[in-house]
């Protein structure tokens, strides 16, 4: 296993800080490091927008945070059509800094948390006109002594590890759960492209980016539900819903529901992989995004119709190096 420095993917991550820092003390104010505590007080502010930011999208919903306890680190909700899980890896949340007035483009009266490295985890917004003075009361108890110093976060450290014994990787992945799975790629390291190359096609194929658009597009179209999962390290959201027929701006696919919008940045896409699983009674088929050095940025699957699910990817994917080669 190789440990490489990079410097951030997301430059919008950075100057998040940048921006918090550069106001400290003024518009922004320092939180004490205690994320769990913080988050357990939201459920007095009423409605909240908040924000999830990964490297690959962002993800903004309207709703009201639970009253969280010590060791709950997934939420769940369900809606009309739509069901949202959020799973939280508290242990990596670190910052938390609440925005009095508008900086850059982070709203007044919010909350944001940061990971150890400087990244952006979830940002929490006060809707107008709600919580009362509850945001104020949480600030000024929350309040951390110094407001003058933040200090550079270090560097991450991604892991890229070497060549998989494909046989044995191969034999894994035949025999895992959702979360079996999630596992065993999280422990090869970060680098994802270099395992999905090493087994065979009937594992993970490469397909053509604009399968994607013309996926959605369809889905849109018919209405059926698709399940989109994105997240950074400290939260991972899973959202499944029939979404909204998709919105292009400047590269951004846009998806719509209920109050919930996905923004898929396809600029940061560099590969898009079909995977194939083991799933309950049947095999799982799954779309997976991947950035320039093969890391995940989000996965396309199924949402509660798999049929459904399976007649879009027939009549989507595109084949790598098979111009207008459609496959199943």
């Amino acid at each position: 296993m190789t440990v490489t420095t990079l410097a951030s993917a997301n430059d919008v991550s950075i100057n998040t800080f940048h921006h918090c820092r550069a106001a400290l003390g003024d518009r922004v104010l320092r939180l004490q490091d205690e994320p769990l505590a913080i988050l357990k007080g939201l459920y007095r502010l009423g409605a909240l927008v908040v924000t999830t930011f990964a490297d690959g999208a962002r993800v903004s919903q309207s709703m009201r945070y639970p009253a969280l306890l010590d060791n709950e680190i997934c939420l769940e909700s369900r809606g009309e059509q739509c069901r949202l899980s959020q799973q939280l890896n508290l242990p990596l949340w670190h910052s938390v800094m609440a925005v009095l007035a508008p900086v850059a483009d982070l709203p007044a009266r919010s909350l944001l948390f940061f990971d150890r490295y400087g990244a952006p985890v979830q940002q929490m917004a006060v809707a107008p006109e709600t919580g009362g003075l509850a945001f104020e009361e949480l600030v000024c108890a929350m309040l951390h002594p110094d407001q003058r110093q933040l200090g550079s976060p270090p560097p991450r450290h991604y892991r890229f590890a070497g060549p998989p014994a494909v046989a044995e990787l191969e034999r894994q992945w035949s025999q895992l759960d959702d979360d079996g799975f999630r596992d065993l790629v999280a422990a090869l390291g970060d680098r994802r492209e270099v395992f999905y190359q090493a087994v065979r096609d009937k594992f993970a194929c490469p397909v053509r980016i604009e399968t994607v658009p013309a996926l959605l597009a369809l889905a849109g179209q018919r209405q059926y539900g698709v399940t989109v999962c994105t997240g950074n390290h400290g939260v991972r959201l899973c959202l499944s819903a029939p979404w909204s027929p998709p919105r292009w701006q400047k590269g951004h696919c846009h998806l719509a529901h209920n109050g919930v919008l996905v923004s898929l940045d396809m600029g940061r896409v560099a590969s898009v992989w079909r995977l194939r699983r083991p799933g309950p009674g049947r095999v799982v088929t799954a779309l997976e995004g991947l950035d320039a050095q093969g890391r995940w940025l989000w996965t396309l699957s199924a949402g509660d119709d798999e049929d459904a699910w399976l007649a879009l990817l027939s009549e989507s994917l595109i084949r790598e190096g098979a111009p207008g080669q459609r496959m199943a």
